[in-house]
């Protein structure tokens, strides 16, 4: 290989050689190069290939290769799309690198014609059949017969007329092989490319398994198992040994030879196995040449790579030796003068099915105007992959007619895609980027496609989900993108679009909607994903697996991938979902049903979902653990806080995980906890179903119930209130209600969970005044209590006394009377009368008589208490005080205020004595004794109670609380009644007191603030 010599112009190359390996095949290729040019400037935007360029025997070539470790069908594609537009007068193509070769099924007797390690295989086996097939593509027949239906076009004549000539010259020994074999074997690069040594070469019987590791080179097989064939000898090294055959191609390494001649076999006779010829075949047809580096079984290794590789860029090399530079140059362009073929994807090899909505597709191509049409459906059911096929499909059945892709996934996408198509069509201002205007560039691309002079075309526009990209305006200078669509009578636009809205705006009543495959495009389409039988099983497993995941391409496509990467059977597969329930599957479906207006939504990839459990489980525990712990809760408006505690790095990098996998997200709004923004997390709604699943057939879902219950009753305990968390609180509140509802969670601890309910109802009746929903709640842990304890236990009667409290509170009458009756009837027999419990029952039945009416019998049993709780606690206990203030109570509902007046001063004076001024129940007080103070007409008395009350209340509970606002009425009442203060009473009754008031529930027996 000569220096680097000089620039050409990038249409100055007229031959394409893709070496796809650039680690192995790029050096030899290189070699082969008379002069190695500078590379021609090109625009990297569209084309990220890094190229080679120089002279060979008279032609200038451009070298191509994929990136490191990107090798197959679709990298190959990706290389030579844009290389082809980069160098615009690309004549000739050859894919030159190695492969893995087949045995002929016969053995010659020569041994120079049988396939062996070393020899270079070129895909034209001149019998009337394509010269490359894709063995992964193709229709099994009852009979057994496999017909191939996915073909290579053949390589342009020019190229086979050369290789005629080239085999002709090396019969009579006129080929120069040996000569370009020397600019492999200079000093630096002899032994890379030296003869590896007939002894390595070993061909073993189909079925026989590699022993030991790739790298042992076979040491540990039995060499029992060779194949007998003539051996090669000492004086065929000398010959150059190629063979014309076919060659298969496919998306999968074969490294198995029962697999291998099965292919061939299907195939009508393959000699060389490998990956990349689709991907350049579909930007133009090439020459395969390719050097066998193994034999495509488990024995492979990397032994002959390396000289195989330099092989086939030496026979590639005599081959354009052939090929006068003239006739090239006067060579059909390798895709310009072919109408553009702009589509990202090559096409799919294992695409199956959909018959009738391929047929749909070419009538509506076939229609005479310009026409719009829609393609809707569930993400996933294969509406991108439908569009891929029939664009190919076009390419072969009409090839007058251009074909563009624009994706709208962004107005980015559509406006990039559309530079590209510009590039393509080679628009003089955008191809020598004259202008930056994308609003330009699209307006001369609608321009030109319009033009009826430009010729049939299709453009399909993919991922229209969102149609405010298409409709909407950046500014009221721009255009619409939707406007710049072109319009010509030869021109069609096909969308594919999530939503029957989204098709609907685009291409009115033209549109169909795309379901899931049926049972037999289902089966064929898993056959042409799993080529090893032997995963695959009897009919009745791919029924059990196809019906699991209910038919959806894209479910299909990730548990096949699964299958492939963990070398596991369908049965065991299947077997992962065995003992989940029928009726949980079903729940799937119609639950995401009802969320997407798509029937069958993402439910088999939800059942895949368990195996992303085993993965978090594995690789982040602490995730797996928030998880499991998510899905016991309410799915939505999970505070931070509510998560068992860890470090604050570890729970972030735990929720990280979770958000990556995309099974939780933040919601929109943060609650504040204190001074500090929490954030509130819900977890997908399948993902929340399918993980209870997960933990059930794990036996882990009762251990998870319980964690959940006892971090519930940790958090609402009445210690770790505060008025300005209420919020979260609130957010508790509901996922404790969640949790105790759980069915499992008598099982997972009882005790624990009537304690919640307990803390519950309490919090639903003091905090939240849900005094309807909290009697609910208390009841249900009654009767837990009751099962558990026995009715009689301390905590069974003090629930039965806060039961009666809550019915009094609703004037529930009977209901409370039964209540408190049967419990101070236990209170007597089982703690006698005298017990602090049974003097606080006593005390909430006289409360209740007196809301009830019944003063007569109120009075005597509050008397009654009264005397016995100053004989056994004194006058300045807290149940004392109590019961004193309930006789308050029973004289203000008889109206004796002054009665109840001169009992509550004294009673108040002594409380303050012993709280203090500032407790809770002081204020409470005063307010009480201003509204009795209001009633006996002492108005500013009552004045100056009810503003110290309120001072301390609005200090404490806050200005929006509930006994505040009632508060700041009753000194509305008192200012009222006092000359020259109407106006501030007014100011403090007009300013929306009675209406905040009012989003409170109403208490039907609250006669202290009735007064006011």
């Amino acid at each position: 290989m000569a220096g680097v010599s000089k620039r050409l112009n990038r249409e100055d190359y007229r031959v394409a050689w893709i070496c796809p390996v650039s680690d192995l095949e790029l050096l030899p290729s290189r070699l082969m190069l008379d002069e190695e040019h500078d590379t021609p400037e090109y625009d990297t935007t569209y084309d990220d290939n890094v190229y080679t360029c120089g002279s060979m025997v008279g032609h200038n070539v451009v070298l191509a290769t994929c990136p490191p470790g990107l090798t197959g069908n679709v990298n190959a594609g990706r290389v030579t799309g844009p290389m082809f537009k980069t160098f615009p007068n690309i004549r000739m193509g050859l894919l030159v690198g190695i492969g893995g070769g087949v045995p002929r099924p016969d053995t010659p007797e020569d041994p120079t014609e049988d396939v062996h390690l070393g020899d270079v295989v070129v895909g034209w086996p001149g019998d009337g059949k394509p010269a490359c097939v894709y063995y992964d593509s193709g229709k099994r027949h009852t009979d057994g017969r496999f017909e191939m239906t996915s073909i290579i076009d053949k390589p342009d004549r020019v190229l086979l007329n050369a290789l005629s000539k080239l085999e002709s010259d090396h019969e009579v020994g006129k080929s120069m092989f040996h000569e370009h074999l020397k600019k492999l074997h200079a000093p630096r690069h002899t032994r890379k490319f030296a003869f590896p040594g007939l002894s390595q070469d070993r061909l073993f019987q189909a079925d026989y398994r590699h022993c030991g590791s790739r790298t042992d080179q076979c040491a540990n097989c039995d060499i029992s198992r060779l194949v007998i064939r003539p051996p090669r000898t000492e004086a065929d090294i000398s010959k150059f040994v190629f063979h014309r055959g076919r060659i298969a191609t496919g998306n999968s390494v074969v490294r198995d030879g029962i697999w291998r001649d099965e292919i061939s076999e299907q195939c009508d006779g393959v000699l060389c196995i490998e990956m990349e010829a689709a991907g350049v075949d579909a930007s133009g047809r090439c020459l395969v040449i390719r050097g066998v580096s193994d034999y495509a079984d488990s024995h492979k290794n990397d032994i002959w790579r390396s000289y195989a590789s330099g092989n086939a860029t030496v026979f590639a090399r005599e081959l354009l030796s052939k090929i006068p530079a003239a006739t090239v140059t006067g060579m059909d362009n390798f895709g310009a003068k072919a109408p553009p073929f702009v589509v990202p994807f090559p096409r799919n090899l294992t695409f199956s099915g959909r018959s009738n909505h391929l047929k749909q597709l070419k009538a509506h191509l076939a229609q005479n105007e310009s026409q719009k049409l829609a393609v809707c459906g569930l993400g996933g059911c294969g509406k991108t992959a439908l569009v891929v096929e029939f664009a190919h499909s076009v390419r072969r059945e009409r090839p007058e007619r251009a074909v563009f892709w624009v994706p709208a996934l962004s107005r980015q996408t559509f406006e990039q895609a559309y530079r590209e198509i510009g590039k393509v069509l080679r628009i003089p201002q955008i191809l020598d980027n004259q202008i930056d205007s994308e609003s330009d560039v699209r307006r001369l691309v609608n321009e030109t496609l319009s033009s009826e002079e430009f010729g049939p075309w299709l453009m399909i526009i993919d991922n229209a989900d969102d149609v405010n990209i298409l409709f909407n305006r950046v500014s009221t200078e721009d255009r619409r993108l939707i406007d710049d669509l072109p319009r010509s009578s030869k021109g069609s636009i096909i969308f594919t679009t999530r939503t029957q809205k989204a098709a609907v705006d685009l291409a009115g009543s033209r549109w169909f909607r795309l379901e899931q495959l049926d049972k037999t495009e289902a089966r064929d389409f898993l056959d042409k994903r799993i080529l090893n039988r032997d995963l695959i099983g009897n009919d009745a497993v791919v029924q059990e697996f196809l019906e699991q995941l209910t038919y959806l391409p894209l479910a299909i496509v990730q548990a096949v991938a699964f299958i492939i990467k963990n070398e596991i059977s369908l049965a065991r597969y299947t077997q992962l979902f065995r003992s989940a329930q029928e009726t949980s599957m079903e729940l799937l479906r119609e639950e995401f049903q009802d969320d997407s207006r798509y029937e069958n939504a993402n439910n088999a990839v939800a059942t895949t979902w368990y195996i992303s459990f085993d993965h978090i489980r594995r690789e982040d525990e602490l995730a797996a653990d928030y998880l499991a712990f998510m899905s016991c809760v309410r799915r939505d408006n999970i505070p931070e806080s509510l998560l068992p505690p860890e470090s604050p790095i570890a729970m972030i990098k735990a929720i990280g995980t979770l958000k990556a996998y995309a099974f939780i997200t933040i919601q929109l709004g943060q609650q504040r906890q204190q001074t500090v923004d929490v954030e509130v997390y819900n977890v997908h709604r399948l993902v929340h179903t399918a993980m209870q699943e997960w933990l059930k057939i794990q036996n882990n879902w009762v251990h998870w119930v319980h964690q959940a219950l006892r971090r519930l009753e940790e958090l609402l305990s009445f210690t770790n209130f505060a008025h300005e968390t209420i919020q979260i609180w609130e957010s508790y509140l509901a996922h404790g209600i969640h949790v105790a509802d759980l069915s499992e969670a008598h099982e997972a601890n009882a005790t624990v969970k009537m304690s919640l309910l307990y803390d519950l109802s309490i919090y639903q009746y003091l905090i939240l005044g849900q005094i309807s929903a909290a009697e609910g709640t208390i009841r249900k842990s009654l009767v837990l209590q009751g099962e558990v304890m026995g009715k009689e236990h301390p905590d069974t009667l003090n629930t039965m006394i806060n039961l009666g409290l809550i019915l009094m509170r609703q004037a529930k009458h009977n209901e409370c009377k039964e209540v408190l009756g049967e419990a101070m009837a236990i209170c007597n027999k089982v703690l006698g009368k005298q017990h602090p419990d049974t003097l606080f029952c006593a005390y909430i039945w006289g409360m209740a008589l007196v809301r009830m009416g019944e003063h007569a019998y109120a009075e005597k049993v509050l008397l009654d208490t009264l005397e016995l709780q100053l004989k056994i606690f004194g006058k300045e206990h807290v149940q004392t005080q109590q019961t004193v203030f309930s006789l308050v109570s029973l004289f203000s509902s008889q109206k004796k205020y002054v009665k109840a007046g001169e009992i509550f001063r004294d009673a108040h004076a002594l409380n303050v004595k012993v709280l203090g001024e500032r407790h809770q129940i002081t204020p409470i007080q005063m307010v009480h004794f201003g509204a009795l103070l209001i009633r006996l007409g002492k108005y500013s008395e009552a004045e100056g109670q009810l503003r110290e009350a309120l001072s301390v209340m609005e200090d404490v509970d806050g200005k929006e609380d509930f006994v505040t606002l009632m508060t700041l009425a009753c000194l509305g009442v008192a200012l009222a009644n006092q000359k020259g203060k109407e106006k501030e009473a007014e100011e403090i009754l007009d300013r929306g007191t009675w209406r905040r008031i009012s989003r409170y529930p109403v208490d039907p027996g609250n006669h202290w603030y009735s007064n006011c």
